[in-house]
């Protein structure tokens, strides 16, 4: 997971006036649902402006795994706090996140005690809050607290080891495809910077950085495990990583 600063701005199609009355409505029978009826659901919030939007704050990457797509399209839109919990929050800007399906799919509807970090609150520092790792030859993504008494992180490393490496025989195998992408993303970075390394000449050993930092952009798959690399923890220097 990276931080990500989401726009202010409120997508135009979770502005509607039918959706602003709908929100008024469902507190009203939440708060009261004795006198006031359940009101209709307006009608879908996956709207051009609102994944457009996800493509600039969260770069077309799933929140949790941060495996990339071609756009925001490709992607469930999910919400932070579930439906079931607060049916208000279901048009939220602040509360929709762009997931992979699967990651959406795996995600348990019932949030446990104490909650997730949430990469969009500038008080949960996923970047720093969370240890990733990997072996050396790209396998076995590894999510851990830096401090176990947080319990948030504590719950979002969880979430998170479940999503990369599956939790029985069925998710174990559907989760393969994730972590196959991360090995390629792996061996392609420590390819380049072997050759990085190793170049005299000037020009290739300037592709070979622009490739590195591209690719060790917050911008690229899979961010923090290729940041995590042992080898680009020695080598990179930290004025490569944006």
């Amino acid at each position: 997971m990276i931080n990500v600063q989401r726009e202010a701005a409120i997508p135009t199609a979770l502005n509607t006036p039918e959706i602003r009355q709908y929100i008024a409505e469902i507190q009203a029978h939440i708060a009261n649902p004795t006198v006031a009826s359940r009101p209709t659901e307006p009608g879908s919030y996956r709207s051009s402006d609102l994944l457009q939007a996800f493509d600039r704050c969260f770069h077309s990457k799933c929140y949790l795994t941060e495996q990339k797509f071609p756009n925001s399209w490709c992607m469930d839109i999910e919400h932070f706090v579930s439906q079931s919990v607060d049916p208000a929050k279901r048009y939220e800007w602040t509360n929709l996140y762009p997931a992979e399906h699967r990651a959406n799919k795996m995600k348990p509807r019932t949030t446990p005690a104490g909650g997730y970090l949430d990469p969009c609150d500038a008080a949960d520092d996923v970047e720093t809050e969370i240890l990733y790792s990997l072996d050396t030859m790209g396998d076995n993504p590894q999510f851990t607290p830096r401090d176990t008494t947080n319990v948030k992180a504590v719950n979002t490393c969880d979430l998170l080891n479940k999503l990369h490496n599956g939790h029985n025989d069925e998710t174990v195998h559907a989760t393969a495809g994730l972590r196959f992408e991360i090995r390629k993303k792996y061996m392609h970075i420590l390819d380049l910077l072997i050759k990085w390394l190793a170049s005299s000449n000037p020009v290739l050993k300037h592709q070979y950085e622009m490739e590195l930092k591209m690719h060790l952009s917050r911008k690229a798959s899979f961010t923090m495990l290729c940041r995590a690399m042992v080898a680009v923890l020695n080598h990179v220097p930290p004025q490569f990583l944006d």
